[in-house]
């Protein structure tokens, strides 16, 4: 008698029933973490597929072949799914979509609270045990079906096992391994700011917050037509809206589980930061001129490779320095990444070829020339000055090497990175101060070609012909502060993901509207 046939005599389950059971509860919870995180994408069709799956193995018992080959193939579909679909950090970045629709509907916040970073490691350890648990139940069902099924079974559950170990470890090791953390966060994520280490940038007590003029009912120019504003925002993956008009907010909207006190990645909106305070630097003589070399701040460059003598601070803020692409998102060294690994490519001057490795080299510069991180720089020339209403947090690489994400690591209140648009809509005048030179805002945002080779991008700002007069800067995933100094207006986006595929079209409208 078999051990299946010997426990439904006694009246108990079977080993393999007990481990299908478990299962199937594992699946049912991966799924109902799928419509907590509002994830409705095809991969919820994949685990809604998976739980009907697997409950379909109960009344197979007596086909014992059929049954091993669909749990196999569930098996497969979920831990390919897991490894190079849904991956691990998609997991934990849904959260940041924060509500259902249905949630959404009532205006009700997320249930479990604002792109909880725990609550993502739920998601990725029920991930993992429905893979374990599903290759287990392989294993007990191949039993009597002879030695190969049973080796290949085991075998397939060691894969799993030690793929899932694997993945344990990155977790471990972010702090000490970039190999660990491109297993354990791959791509980057609006919630990487809570991952990384980082130093605060503190405000300057009192906040002075920006007043508000009662909200009036706006529509925008998108996909052809004339929709409502809140609506749009929400379809997009928008997270925080702020319009600014005659520095008064006449907008505030959030979604998706944000709030107005919420923290919001900068992304590469963090890239103007940096050059104003090159414009900084350069007012307060630590930085003579940007036609210096960058080899004259950092020399040990021009020890490695000559040609950077003929790289320019100019040709840095403008992306035209000819230096090979290099993006070091996930470094535990940034200063090697720039002072070691960064080539020369081709002539500078040349062509414009928007390179992170930029950014980065203006921000050793900076470190240089003011003799402390950049982090305390940018907190006692821009953040406090500016009044800001909340401290901000500022990425950095490790804990070892203590270098700022120079090009994409600085998170605030959305309301806070609307003011730096105000500084420079207001020529680097600031309530009776001027804390950035006119002459460098000027610089920064006419579209000329006079000085390097590219109209639409100077000094870390974006500008476009047909938004004459109109500029911003733009970050990964749909971050966005825009700039209308024709209309008085400042606009900031963040969001999940793009969203739209033209936001300067939309932003441009809108800021004639209001």
């Amino acid at each position: 008698m078999t051990e299946e046939a010997s426990a439904e005599a006694r009246g108990r389950r079977s080993p393999d029933e007990t481990a299908l059971l478990v299962t199937i509860a594992l699946a049912a919870l991966h799924l109902i973490d799928h419509v907590l995180r509002a994830d409705g994408g095809g991969w919820r069709l994949v685990h809604e597929a998976a739980l009907f799956g697997l409950a379909a193995l109960i009344p197979l018992r007596r086909l014992p072949r059929i049954r091993l080959a669909l749990a196999a193939l569930i098996l497969v579909v979920l831990q390919v799914t897991h490894m190079f679909a849904e991956t691990p950090d998609d997991q934990y970045g849904t959260w940041a979509h924060g509500v259902s629709p249905l949630l959404d509907a009532l205006g009700t916040p997320n249930l479990l609270g604002i792109a909880q970073p725990a609550v993502g490691v739920v998601s990725v350890a029920v991930s993992m045990l429905l893979s374990a648990a599903v290759a287990l139940t392989l294993v007990l069902f191949a039993r009597e079906l002879g030695r190969t099924v049973r080796a290949a079974a085991t075998a397939l559950l060691v894969l799993v096992l030690a793929a899932d170990a694997v993945y344990l470890w990155a977790v471990a090791s972010t702090n000490r391994s970039e190999v660990a953390r491109a297993i354990a966060w791959q791509d980057s994520d609006v919630l990487d700011y809570q991952r990384l280490p980082s130093r605060t940038v503190h405000r300057r007590p009192p906040a002075v917050p920006l007043p508000r003029a009662l909200e009036q009912e706006l529509t925008v120019t998108a996909s052809g037509g004339r929709r409502d504003l809140g609506d749009f925002l929400r379809s997009t993956g928008t997270t925080a809206f702020v319009a600014v008009k005659g520095d008064t907010i006449r907008a505030e909207r959030y979604f998706n589980g944000y709030r107005h006190d919420s923290a919001v990645a900068s992304f590469s909106t963090a890239k103007p930061f940096v050059s104003t305070l090159v414009g900084v630097a350069l007012a307060e003589g630590r930085i003579t001129s940007v036609d210096d070399p960058v080899t004259r701040y950092l020399p040990e460059l021009a020890g490695r490779d000559p040609g950077f003598a003929r790289v320019t601070l100019r040709q840095l803020l403008t992306m035209s320095s000819g230096l090979a692409q290099q993006d070091p998102y996930y470094s535990l060294d940034l200063r090697a990444a720039a002072l070691r690994d960064s080539r020369i490519a081709e002539p500078p001057g040349r062509r414009f070829d928007y390179n992170n490795i930029n950014t980065v080299l203006l921000g050793l510069v900076l470190e240089r020339v003011t003799g402390g991180p950049v982090s305390a720089y940018l907190e006692d020339k821009v953040w406090g000055p500016l009044g800001m209403e909340a401290d901000a947090a500022w990425s950095i690489d490790s804990d070892a090497s203590g270098l700022e994400q120079m090009q994409a690591g600085l998170s605030g209140r959305a309301v806070d990175f609307a003011k730096l648009g105000l500084l420079y809509l207001h020529k680097g005048a600031w309530r009776g101060r001027q804390l950035l030179p006119r002459a460098w805002v000027e610089d920064s945002t006419r579209a000329d070609t006079t000085t390097d080779p590219a109209a639409e991008f100077q000094y870390n700002w974006w500008m476009r012909p047909d938004l004459s007069g109109d500029y911003w800067s733009r970050g990964n995933h749909g971050q966005w502060v825009y700039v209308s100094p024709a209309h008085d207006v400042v606009l900031v986006r963040y969001g999940v993901e793009d969203g739209y595929d033209d936001w300067p079209a939309v932003l441009a409208d809108l800021a004639r509207r209001l």
